[in-house]
């Protein structure tokens, strides 16, 4: 996941290891010019204490360089990882089945692009250059400690060290158990949260708000109990790490302060040891805070990984093959089964449909014909040797090629948060006139009066600002927009009434001229037109034929013609 931005980037962190070595290195130059400037104060040698000073300054401005320097380098990169993530997680998301988002929530997803890829940085920014800092200060400061104050007092005074040492790696082991429980919930909380707002008016509907209010609740407190606990491990830390050193430092204070007496040491050296002393501890105590964002970035990792890991639908090519699309389509013996479903979608479905033809897909739901539909645009799979576009096997044809040559209109009528004409023309390009001939065979130019801001009305989240038919009809509108030459209608019409369905109807059939139209309809009204009408029940086909030859057959179709009739009549 992370060797294209490392083959790409990683070069700078050596750079940056390399300004952060040597600011640590500065660091510890100045507890050593401090100590020696306190016994010049004492020996009355100004000239030699005003040059401690200026070494002290230069230190003071090579820390100040070296500082921006790797953090340029380091954070920088790591925001630049940040950016690649997000890229690459988008990208492969594009790519995935659509059986991933069925089973997959809304705010695991927003768990991943947000909290998931922001730790992963941490640990490869503020995470790495804390440890690169910490380990490079201990180095200097511990062999400056031993060579130019005392060995024995430098051994004594660390022996408690290690204890802390051991204490971060038990109680960071802990923190990741915890941290990962926490992305878990935060995921939950997060779908909780949109799928309320997205069902906002099925729950007034229903009455329900006081319940979700409560289940939220109880969410919150799962949440914040998992937070606590995440807090309680990671306070552990601090706390523990002052104890140990405390005790480093009352060592120091006893033998040191005897050699001092002795005159060992001096009293500069003396003040050094424990300015190097201090200078251990920040390593240690960040130590902890490492292993937290390591910790953490581990547990991020893993779980982006696992996403990344699902497979890409291997026919997503991003680059049209250039062959035109004339719209013949033809399904033998088309048979499929959704990998997590419990028997056939599909089974046995043959048809040709000659290009310019349209063809009517009737049925109970569950009967398989939005399938159909999916696998013609390559939102599901089809098995080779099934089901052919102009004579070529559909899992032949870049799928970038077959969707530009399609308008698919769901039965959702999804919408984009933007205006009604930002909608329709969808990145399409389209002419004004087209827009406008759409408008009008879609039936939605009759809405544009009661429309506030007729085609500038913003559509809202999802489309929620507009009613049922109107979604639906700019969903239409936006399909006819592309000039498609294959138009697949999944019951398009079913949020609106028989009446202003039937002008829609009488409009389309200007707009069905020289395209291949596949149209699935509860309502028979709708495709009884069509040049064939193919009747499914349970994924197979049982009636085939046109409108008047299916009803004089008195069968399935039928039967539900006259079911409609009746309604309509009594209506």
């Amino acid at each position: 996941m992370l060797k294209p931005f490392f083959r790409k980037h990683g070069w700078k962190y050596l750079p940056g290891a390399i300004l952060l070595v040597t600011c640590a290195w500065l660091g510890t130059r100045s507890p050593k010019l401090l100590g020696g400037a306190i016994d010049l104060v004492g020996q009355g040698d100004w000239p030699a204490f005003a040059h401690e000073v200026l070494l002290m300054v230069l230190v003071g401005v090579g820390i100040f360089v070296t500082r921006n320097g790797w953090r340029f380098f380091i954070i920088g990169n790591s925001r630049e990882m940040e950016i690649v993530l997000r890229d690459q997680l988008y990208d492969h998301i594009q790519k995935l089945s659509v059986s991933f988002f069925s089973r997959t929530r809304t705010g695991d997803l927003m768990a991943y692009a947000i909290n998931d890829v922001n730790a992963v940085r941490q640990t490869f920014g503020p995470g790495f250059a804390q440890l690169l800092n910490g380990v490079s200060s201990m180095i200097f400061s511990i062999s400056t400690m031993a060579a130019g104050v005392n060995p024995k007092l430098t051994a004594l005074s660390l022996l408690p060290v290690p204890l802390a040492v051991a204490a971060i790696v038990i109680i960071s082991r802990q923190v990741r158990i915890r941290f990962r429980r926490v992305q878990e919930l935060f995921a939950s909380l997060s779908g909780h949260v949109q799928e309320n707002i997205m069902g906002m008016r099925v729950l007034k509907a229903f009455a329900q708000e006081k319940p979700q209010k409560e289940a939220f609740e109880a969410e919150c407190d799962t949440m914040r109990a998992a937070n606590v606990s995440l807090n309680d491990a990671s306070a552990l830390l601090s706390p523990v790490i002052e104890l140990i050193f405390g005790a480093s430092f009352v060592i120091g204070m006893i033998y040191g302060g005897a050699l001092v007496l002795n005159k060992t040491i001096s009293l500069g050296d003396y003040v050094a040891f424990n300015s190097y002393l201090v200078m251990i501890k920040g390593p240690v105590v960040s130590l902890g805070r490492i292993m937290n964002l390591f910790q953490r970035g581990l547990a991020s990792y893993r779980r982006l990984d696992g996403v990344m890991s699902e497979p890409e639908i291997d026919e997503f090519e991003r680059v049209p093959d250039g062959v035109p699309i004339k719209g013949h389509i033809e399904a033998k013996a088309l048979t499929f089964k959704y990998t997590d479903g419990s028997r056939q979608a599909l089974s046995d479905i043959s048809f040709d449909l000659p290009a310019g033809g349209v063809l009517g897909i009737v049925g109970a739901t569950g009967s398989g014909k939005s399938t159909i539909l999916k696998l013609l645009i390559k939102t599901a799979m089809a098995q080779r040797g099934q089901l052919f576009i102009d004579g070529r096997d559909v899992r032949d044809i870049p799928a970038v090629s077959l969707r530009e040559a399609i308008g698919y209109v769901p039965q959702d009528g999804f919408l984009f948060d933007t205006t009604l004409e930002e909608n329709i023309r969808f990145f399409s390009g389209c002419s004004d006139e087209t827009l406008r001939e759409a408008v009008r065979a879609s039936g939605l130019e009759k809405d544009m009066d009661s429309l506030q801001d007729g085609m500038q009305t913003l559509c809202g989240e999802r489309g929620n600002h507009l009613s049922g038919g109107q979604r639906q009809r700019a969903a239409l509108a936006r399909a006819l927009a592309r000039k498609p030459q294959i138009l697949l209608l999944d019951d398009t019409l079913s949020a609106v009434d028989t009446k202003t369905e039937a002008f829609i109807l009488n409009q389309l059939r200007e707009q069905f001229r020289g395209r291949t139209v596949i149209i699935i309809s509860h309502r028979l009204s709708a495709v009884q037109n069509a040049d064939e009408i193919i009747c499914l029940d349970e994924g197979r086909l049982i009636e085939r034929g046109r409108h008047e030859d299916l009803v004089a057959r008195n069968g399935a179709y039928a039967r539900f013609w006259r079911e409609q009739q009746k309604e309509a009549e009594e209506a």
